[in-house]
């Protein structure tokens, strides 16, 4: 299921006045690192294991790295293919232009194979807060916890058993002392 957010955008980015639409945003869920995706894989009746999974991947990170700075386009089949393209300035003449200096950045462009082609057919959505949202939500967990805490703490002296000590340092990650 992918998360999603909205907002309201201008039509046109460039315009600050214009007319203004209510558009999605994806929400990233989860970040795996490569052990995590390597771990993932090796779950899915492959007979490599995570450690083999991550040495093809790294070695499919730095081959593909030394064919796109040889000017190779790599296509890896279902996944899609690789290649550079530049940003940069342009000059008058043809005799003026310098690529030391008139190309400021190389990028990678990823041509999505077919397993990656359209997406949507497959996905379910899920609405969720907004990235601003979702923090100030957490920062008024956070608070009410604290106050929760706060007032356990004090009303903790009834001799009724137990420590007394309710710092919330245990359990919940998200309690700050």
């Amino acid at each position: 299921m992918i998360n999603y957010s909205l907002s309201a955008r201008s039509v046109n980015p460039g315009n600050t006045e214009s007319e203004k639409k209510i558009f999605a945003n994806a929400q990233v869920h989860e970040v795996l690192d490569l052990q995590q995706f390597a771990r993932h894989i090796s779950q899915h009746g492959s007979p490599y294991t995570r450690d083999v999974i991550v040495g093809v991947v790294t070695a499919v990170v730095d081959c593909l790295r030394e064919e796109l700075l040889d000017g190779n386009k790599v296509s890896l089949g279902d996944l899609g293919s690789f290649y550079v393209t530049f940003s940069g300035e342009g000059v008058d003449k043809a005799d003026d232009y310098n690529p030391q200096t008139c190309i400021k950045k190389v990028n990678i462009r990823w041509d999505a194979g077919r397993n990656f082609a359209d997406l949507k057919q497959e996905a379910t959505f899920n609405l969720v807060s907004t990235r601003k949202q979702q923090q100030i939500d957490r920062k008024a967990e956070k608070e009410a916890l604290n106050l929760l805490v706060g007032t356990s703490a004090s009303d903790s002296n009834d001799n009724t058993g137990g420590s007394g000590n309710q710092s919330g340092s245990g359990d919940n990650p998200d309690v700050t002392e």
